[in-house]
């Protein structure tokens, strides 16, 4: 659901165009598909996320010169310039603060798995927020290549499958890797709960109360 949520202007942008193979239609579409996935976060959810209004900043820019100027350019370019900013603020992360984004986002994600203990060198963290800037750069390339060489339709293509796969494969890298790190923390057995209860019942029963001590 989640994910679906993330990416439904994107799936709404590329239904668009092959629907109606225009391009400039497609651009207002996701636009206020944008607009609509920040209204929700905000009334359903009670936040907006960064990455959402940052995509949706984005997307008035270059979406708006697309509109505007009817130049399928602009929008084509948004991808790279949406990659090419994470891989810079991550990169800064790397020397501001006492820990990179990607340890930060990655602990963070993990909190919603308590009985998982990742214990990770903070070099090994700087290794891998350095792979997450240059693969962001590396998308914002292949995007401009795809954009340059290629049919539109391509690239709309690409942009939904394309893009799609590149994450997974590089996401599905990262959790490898990571795995190395992790262990399961020990559950408190059922057994070990109930001699504890036994014990504490024990106790209250061989405890005298003060009506035997007196007599």
């Amino acid at each position: 659901m989640k994910q679906f949520f993330d990416f439904f202007p994107v799936a709404i942008f590329v239904g668009i165009y092959f629907y109606t193979n225009d391009i400039i239609l497609s651009t207002k579409f996701l636009v206020g598909a944008s607009g609509v996935q920040l209204a929700i976060g905000l009334l359903v959810f009670k936040k907006v996320e960064k990455m959402h209004l940052y995509t949706f900043l984005v997307l008035a820019v270059m979406g708006g010169l697309t509109i505007a100027l009817k130049d399928p350019i602009f929008i084509m370019w948004k991808p790279t310039v949406i990659n090419w900013t994470f891989s810079m603020v991550i990169l800064g992360s790397q020397f501001i603060g006492d820990r990179p984004i990607v340890q930060r986002l990655i602990e963070g994600l993990l909190k919603q798995a308590p009985d998982i203990s990742l214990d990770v060198p903070q070099d090994k963290w700087r290794l891998l927020n350095i792979t997450w800037v240059f693969f962001f750069i590396f998308l914002g390339a292949v995007n401009i290549y795809v954009a340059k060489n290629y049919e539109e339709s391509t690239w709309v293509t690409f942009k939904l499958i394309g893009m799609t796969l590149f994450n997974l494969v590089f996401f599905a890298a990262q959790f490898a890797y990571l795995s190395r790190f992790m262990s399961e923390l020990p559950e408190t057995s059922e057994t070990t709960e109930d001699n504890a209860a036994m014990t504490s019942a024990t106790e209250l029963d061989v405890t005298p109360n003060k009506s035997q001590e007196q007599e």
